[in-house]
């Protein structure tokens, strides 16, 4: 889908606004060693692309001390941040010059008019005074501007881009070509002479006699019904993202779920422990993204809005709702992953439910979050959805009276991160005598990401969880109502909880890695509770990647769990899995 115009809008005007923040020009460059793309300008930050020695591309240089530096590459239309030492400057890209202020304009009520065309078979992304505008093939727009000289920009994917000035008379009317010759784009300003303001007379010879009339409307007597409670017309445009992805499991033995690996659900002293193996295959994991950028007074306000087919059982595959937020500046409201997790030190796994002692859970929320210090070290307050899973099902219809309260600190360095998440929460309930009280629930993350080599090939992920009443945050727990429980008596028992993950990875190549991954969970039990109660899991995972060509991807894995009761006795379970994924 070509309407990824979030992508063009979201980085390029980051890109422009700082040219005009600085002296810094864009200029044509060469990847002189083979490099990464990256959204950021820090090692953690997501690999966007390789890029091989040789390849053509636009940079923008700030200071030739700057570890990183902005890259635009034009063939594919993604842009980023990579190694300064590996890009070769060439020479500062040549601005055009777009200007007809000689035409006398005849528009009667002043400024200019400007159609724009894109003669080209796919879309042309048109910056003036940035302001986006995306044309599809063969579209032609019409915008109203002020005279005199404007700053314009036109992209598009694969093709070497147009930069310059736009200079426009008063009262006069252009139309404005794009074409493309050779991968570069070329743009040719035309003025148009014989016009009545703004509505172009057009003169054609019918050379038959039977003319059917057209039927004309009354646009003043058209009806509209509308819900108070119905969509608003569109103010701006949407990008689709998402994938497909088709899943191929064996269970050796231990697991009827074939849609994640949980240890908890690992059967123990059953005949299925060593005897329920099973086939699977299905596409429940695709994923459907919608974001959209809306201009605001002093910046941009994003909208994203992500769902995938795993709503149901294996059989059912409903669409369930996955995020769905906003983000202004510093602020972040709506559903997406807890502010308590990491997401940059959790390993890929071929298996979506990763280690069972992750912290990788969406809810809703309110948070603020910034960048501080040297602008690499980011800090995070948040209000949270209090859900709690209780054991007793009267709790579980229990509302709760406050939200959890969430922060977190994160330390930037040379060769990785470090971060430390906190948790305070009141878990309400209706104790025996049919009161409400309330209990107190807290919890810490340290986590991370260490490259253990320069080239960047050898990274360690690692995460170590402790709290009190905090299983639903735990990925292993989240389903199975551990964060309290009710004794026979009727007396609250909150079980402490803890866990922690590592992970190494090594790439073999550009395109292939594998990494191994361990992880351990602990839940705290009482005297009253039955011999077969949960008490601790152990996950252990390999897995490899293939990166066969652009927007496709193959994992392969396997898995092995083990589940401890009370009692000591263990269950064990095994899984080879495998995917194949393609990007939209």
């Amino acid at each position: 889908m070509t309407f990824d115009f979030k992508n063009y809008t979201l980085l390029f005007l980051l890109f422009f606004l700082s040219t005009l923040q600085t002296n810094a020009q864009w200029m044509r460059a060469e990847v002189n060693q083979d490099v990464y793309l990256r959204d950021y300008a820090d090692k953690d930050s997501r690999i966007i692309m390789s890029m091989e020695k040789g390849r053509g591309l636009l940079a923008l240089p700030i200071s030739k001390d700057d570890v990183y530096i902005r890259i635009w590459d034009y063939q594919t239309g993604k842009r980023g941040y990579a190694y300064n030492k590996y890009i070769t400057l060439i020479d500062t890209l040549v601005k055009g010059d777009l200007t007809n202020l000689e035409v006398k304009g005849s528009l009667k009520r002043g400024g200019t008019t400007l159609h724009i065309e894109n003669t080209e078979k796919q879309d042309v992304h048109v910056e003036i005074d940035q302001v986006p505008y995306a044309l599809m093939p063969y579209q032609e727009i019409t915008l109203r501007l002020k005279s005199g000289d404007h700053g314009i920009w036109i992209s598009k994917d694969g093709a070497f881009p147009f930069w310059g000035n736009l200079g426009l008379a008063d009262s006069a009317e252009y139309v404005l070509k794009i074409a493309n010759e050779e991968d570069v784009l070329i743009s040719e300003l035309k003025p148009i002479y014989s016009m009545q303001d703004t509505v172009r007379m057009e003169f054609h010879h019918v050379d038959t006699v039977n003319i059917t009339p057209k039927v004309k409307i009354d646009t003043a007597r058209i009806v509209t019904n509308k819900h108070p409670q119905d969509l608003e017309k569109a103010k701006s445009t949407v990008g689709l993202r998402g994938y497909v992805k088709l899943n191929s499991i064996f269970d050796f033995n231990g697991l009827s779920d074939v849609d994640r690996f949980v240890p908890v659900e690992i059967p123990v002293g059953d005949v299925r422990n060593t005897q329920d193996r099973g086939f699977y295959m299905g596409a429940r994991q695709s994923r459907l993204g919608f974001s959209s950028k809306v201009k605001a007074k002093t910046g941009y306000l994003n909208l994203y809005i992500e769902g995938d087919f795993a709503g149901g059982n294996t059989s059912q595959m409903y669409f369930r709702l996955r995020q769905a937020y906003a983000e202004y500046g510093y602020l972040t409201v709506g559903q997406t992953w807890t502010t308590f997790s990491n997401l940059e030190a959790l390993p890929l796994t071929v298996d979506r439910e990763g280690p069972n002692s992750s912290v990788a859970i969406r809810q809703g929320m309110i948070r603020y979050e910034k960048k501080v210090g040297d602008n690499q070290n980011v800090f995070a307050v948040a209000v949270e959805s209090p859900t709690i899973l209780f054991t007793d099902s009267v709790a579980i219809d229990q509302r709760q009276l406050a939200p959890d309260v969430v922060s977190r600190y994160k330390w930037t360095y040379a060769d990785g991160h470090l971060q430390v998440s906190g948790l305070f929460r009141l878990l309400s309930y209706t104790n025996k005598n049919d009161n409400v009280s309330s209990e107190v629930g807290y919890g810490i993350n340290l986590s991370g990401k260490q490259y253990l080599t320069d080239n960047e090939d050898n990274i360690l992920y690692f995460q170590g969880i402790y709290g009190k009443g905090i299983s639903r945050y735990v990925r292993g727990f989240r389903n199975y109502n551990f964060d309290a429980f009710f004794s026979p008596e009727g007396n609250i028992f909150i079980p402490q909880t803890a866990g922690g993950y590592f992970s190494l990875e090594h790439h073999w190549s550009k395109k292939l890695f594998s990494n191994i991954t361990a992880g351990v969970t602990w839940l705290e039990t009482a005297n009253w509770q039955e011999d077969n109660a949960y008490q601790s899991s152990y996950y252990g995972s390999f897995n490899s990647y293939w990166f066969a060509f652009d927007r496709m991807q193959l994992g392969l894995g396997y898995i092995y769990g083990v589940r401890r009761n009370k009692d000591n006795e263990r269950g064990y379970a095994s899984r080879f899995q495998m995917y194949i994924r393609y990007d939209i």
